[in-house]
């Protein structure tokens, strides 16, 4: 079964049916419009997003395969503004796989291209998505978090604290983590994604910080502390590789553990 392409290979994910661009040409971004080399070999963030930027509503079960890949690959293609996502995910839960998401920086989050992959979840003019096709999401996103060490964190989805996160409107370098568009871009952006996607992550085991409020910051602090590290507040590569030597698997912390 195909997989996501990680610096030119083929990497397969357990219980979920991928195709890529190499497998189906109709899928390749266009160098140039839609993405461009990255510069960074640290992928920090996963950025959300739904197709249409309108609130969701959840249907049970599956939806119907739109072989959505190609329908947006080409979409991208021909459009007169550069845009592109890394992946995205139709309603039959199925994923496609547009570029590569560790060499590629595709065109979906502006500041924070160079340092995120961009997965899009497709929704039709009416908000539809899932339950299925958000368990796939679930799935995607928490591999990719053991993949890249990727913390499992998100932005605060409370009413409260919507709005631009403004370290990650200056570009995320210190923000780890996965996040809506809509907290890069909120005046244009509030619905991408409705906060159903960034809920069922939380739902499943998830931590929701206000980086805002630099609350991850203050987190980390500490328990890099803990570690035996500088505290900075980022959990970046000597975070992780510190979490593994603790036993935390793929350097990703526990956040119900105490260190």
């Amino acid at each position: 079964m195909p997989g996501v392409i990680i610096d030119g290979r083929n990497e397969l994910i357990p219980d979920l049916d991928v195709v890529n661009y190499k497998d189906d040409t109709r899928l390749k971004l266009v160098p140039g419009h839609s993405m461009r080399n990255r510069k960074t070999r640290w992928v920090r963030s996963i950025v959300l997003h739904n197709t249409k930027n309108i609130p969701t509503t959840i249907s049970p079960g599956r939806g119907k395969s739109l072989d959505i890949g190609a329908r947006v690959a080409r979409y991208w293609s021909t459009s007169p503004k550069p845009a592109g996502a890394h992946l995205i995910v139709d309603w039959d839960a199925k994923v496609y796989c547009l570029a590569d998401l560790l060499q590629d920086a595709t065109y979906h989050a502006g500041s924070m291209n160079e340092v995120s992959i961009g997965i899009e979840v497709f929704e039709d003019e009416h908000g539809r998505i899932y339950d299925d096709q958000l368990t796939a999401v679930v799935l995607l996103v928490r591999w990719l978090c053991r993949r890249f060490g990727i913390q499992m964190q998100v932005q605060n989805f409370l009413p409260a604290y919507d709005g631009d996160v403004d370290r990650i409107v200056a570009g995320g370098k210190d923000c780890v983590g996965v996040f809506g568009h809509c907290h890069q871009y909120w005046s244009g952006k509030r619905f991408d994604p409705d906060h159903d996607i960034l809920q069922v992550l939380v739902d499943n085991g998830f931590r929701h910080f206000n980086f805002q409020a630099r609350e991850d910051i203050v987190y980390w602090k500490l328990i890099q502390s803990k570690l035996g590290l500088r505290p900075d507040g980022v959990p970046g590569p000597d975070t992780c590789d510190a979490l593994q030597a603790k036993g935390f698997a793929n350097g990703l912390y526990d956040f119900s553990t105490v260190i």
